[in-house]
């Protein structure tokens, strides 16, 4: 099928969950563990840059909206550095360091 869920709007997620179940763990691929962590991290800073946009334009607590969007940002170099650490890969981990320290200077 080309699209799941409203018409296609759920495909994304879809592809996630069929990417973290043919995950296969073998002994001597312990570092890309490192590397799921950093994924679902990922997915979850994800998830909290929308509930900090809810927060803001809500206005219950958006004074706070600000120092809570740094703390987020402040997290993604991490997760940037166990994705391309974990992959086995020379390109990837340059990539990742790459962007981290990026984000880092904007910070």
């Amino acid at each position: 099928p080309n699209k799941v869920g409203l018409m296609g709007l759920l495909q994304s997620f879809a592809d996630l969950m069929k990417l973290v179940f043919k995950f296969k763990f073998y002994f001597f691929h312990s570092r890309s563990i490192v590397s799921v962590i950093g994924v679902f991290l990922l997915v979850c800073l994800v998830i909290f840059y929308c509930l900090i946009y809810g927060v803001y334009y809500s206005e219950v607590n958006g004074c706070l909206s600000f120092l809570w969007f740094l703390v987020v940002t402040s997290f993604t170099s991490y997760a940037l550095l166990c994705a391309g650490w974990g992959s086995y890969s020379n390109y990837s981990m340059l990539g990742s360091i790459r962007s981290a320290f990026g984000s880092v200077s904007f910070e």
